[in-house]
């Protein structure tokens, strides 16, 4: 097997749009070879034809991809809006304003709360009504910029979709296919959120629900 053919084999493997509609017989082989001549692939027009033509998906990549498509189609999609990221620069003393808050009874039963460290920040996910309140507790040095208009797009995958690999890639694809940037994402069993701009909701649960049908 050549490079040529091997690249392309390859990125045909890493695209379910594509794997799926050379599957029906839909594609316009030519189109599809200038796409991948565009996108960096070299050769000839007619040697990346002639790869695409011969394609046919390894009994592993197909296994996973169905394992992907039965995990998906059994996931419960469900959305939350109105939600607000709160930025906060790590300090010696962020960990006792954060037990504060958490402390608190009225963040203490709140649907929405999500807590990420990274190095550099911690953020923190409230609902939008809560942010004045939530504010309270932090010194305005330690704020470092406040997100509002975040909505949460949730899917609730069973024990076997759980498992199951590249879930989160084909998910994360598909929404960039409909022009929706994931802004964070969080998983934890059963289920993977994901945050992206409120605006971009109806297209975001258009993306997930199409997953689930197919």
């Amino acid at each position: 097997m050549t490079s040529i053919t091997r690249r392309v084999w390859r990125l045909i493997d890493e695209d379910p749009s594509i794997r799926k509609d050379l599957a029906r017989g839909i594609v316009n082989v030519s189109g599809l070879a200038a796409y991948l001549k565009e996108h960096g692939v070299e050769g000839s027009l007619d040697s990346l034809i002639s790869a695409i033509r011969r394609y046919k998906g390894s009994a592993e990549v197909e296994s996973l991809n169905e394992g992907v498509s039965a995990a998906l189609k059994e996931a419960v999609v469900s959305t939350k809006t109105r939600i607000t990221a709160l930025h906060l620069k790590n300090s010696t003393n962020l960990y006792k304003y954060l037990s504060e808050l958490m402390r608190d009874p009225e963040f203490y039963k709140s649907e929405i709360f999500r807590l990420i460290k990274s190095r550099n920040e911690t953020l923190v996910l409230i609902d939008s009504e809560s942010l004045s309140r939530a504010r309270n507790f932090f010194p305005e040095g330690n704020i470092i910029k406040v997100d509002a208009g975040l909505a949460e797009l949730s899917l609730t995958l069973t024990k076997r979709g759980w498992s199951s690999k590249g879930v989160m890639a084909r998910l994360s694809s598909e929404l960039a296919n409909y022009g929706v940037n994931i802004l964070v994402i969080l998983s934890a069993e059963p289920r993977i959120s994901l945050f992206v701009a409120e605006r971009d909701l109806m297209k975001a649960h258009e993306a997930a629900l199409s997953l689930t049908r197919r």
